[in-house]
């Protein structure tokens, strides 16, 4: 990672998330077809499988962090319009769960992310995301879906 590419905001970059976020999931996105295939940006872990790529990553900005999964075709989160390649976690969940609105997402320690990531396997990747990385077909209309709310 170049230092002078985030200009700064390097100092606040999450040196145990990388290791806990495969410590995790590794094996359970192993199991699922995964293969890591690199860091972000700021050590958020990358997946793909079959064309088909997960980002496991947190907001760096906020204090404490939060977490943040999409789940997107191709290897990018935008093409070259601009436009989301990938559907982000909490619109795929339905609108009355807190993690839609972006609460019971954050950590301040590598304890609470590994219990956070654990559960999020267990509440958002199995039951959500699972069937979408299943079916290249539904995950297409879900970021079509998401594209469509949220494009300016």
């Amino acid at each position: 990672m170049k230092a002078s590419n985030l200009n700064g905001w390097e100092k606040l970059i999450c040196p145990y998330f990388a290791p806990t976020c495969r410590r995790v999931l590794g094996k359970y996105l192993e199991d699922n077809g995964f293969t890591e295939t690199g860091l972000n940006e700021i050590e958020g872990v990358m997946f793909s499988r079959f064309g088909i790529f997960l980002e496991v990553s947190y907001e760096l900005e906020l204090v404490p962090q939060a977490l943040s999964v999409v789940l997107g075709i191709g290897d990018k989160k935008y093409d070259a319009g601009g436009h989301p390649c990938c559907v982000p976690y909490w619109h795929l969940l339905p609108r009355d769960r807190p993690e839609h609105r972006g609460e019971q997402i954050r950590f301040k320690t590598e304890s609470d992310l590994e219990k956070l990531l654990l559960r999020f396997k267990d509440e958002f990747l199995e039951p959500y995301a699972k069937p979408l990385w299943l079916n290249l077909d539904r995950l297409e209309k879900a970021i079509g879906n998401f594209r469509s709310e949220f494009s300016c």
